[in-house]
């Protein structure tokens, strides 16, 4: 390629560049301008829906505490030795089953006498083994504690005043404004044993005085 041909090219390059420049300048120009005010574009703010409470809010009801159920207890009497011998009342607790009227249960658990343990502790008992609890009656106001008639055999006044007090305070302490009665057999016991023992009835803690 010669000389002038080479100038011819480079004068067209130089003038097709102006003419690019003059005509698409100022559109490049726009362009890099509003590309760079992207940079400082802010996302506009989003703010989610409060959600409104109820004005009327349900209480909570506090958990109820659910008792155990108490167990009923009777107390019976027997007799022991206190430190210096001298013969006392010994009152032991029984806890009542489901269903036994607490007299007449506090009833059998004095004729069946003391427990290992309380036998372990010199607790002991006046009523003769063969005592047997025919009944319990309530009319009223009024109970009656039947027992066969050995309940007045066996051992002499001391026992059978012992034996009828274990009875008494047994009976007073496990019920309340009643007026209770020994029978014998059937029939009302106002005289106790071989040595003629006067029992004043209703019982009471004054019942074998004269």
């Amino acid at each position: 390629m010669s000389n002038f041909a080479k100038i011819v090219i480079i004068i067209l390059l130089v003038l097709s560049f102006f003419f690019i420049k003059e005509k698409w300048g100022r559109q490049i120009n726009d362009f890099i301008s509003s590309t760079s005010s992207i940079t400082n574009f802010e996302m506009p703010k989003f703010e989610f829906p409060k959600i409104k409470k109820d004005k009327e809010e349900k209480v909570k009801k506090p958990t109820e505490i659910v008792k155990p159920e108490e167990k009923e207890t009777v107390y019976v009497y027997f007799l022991a030795l206190d430190s210096d011998s001298n013969g006392i009342y010994k009152k032991v607790q029984r806890e009542v089953p489901a269903g036994e009227n607490k007299l007449e249960y506090a009833i059998k658990e004095l004729l069946k006498g003391p427990n290992l343990v309380e036998k372990s502790t010199g607790a002991y008992s006046e009523i003769p083994k063969t005592t047997q609890l025919i009944n319990i009656k309530q009319n009223g106001n009024k109970i009656i504690i039947n027992f066969n008639s050995d309940f007045q055999y066996g051992g002499g006044t001391d026992s059978i005043y012992s034996r009828m007090m274990q009875l008494i305070k047994t009976s007073l302490a496990n019920t309340k404004n009643k007026k209770i009665y020994l029978y014998l057999d059937g029939k009302q016991a106002n005289i106790l044993g071989g040595e003629g023992i006067m029992v004043t009835q209703p019982l009471s803690e004054k019942s074998l005085e004269i």
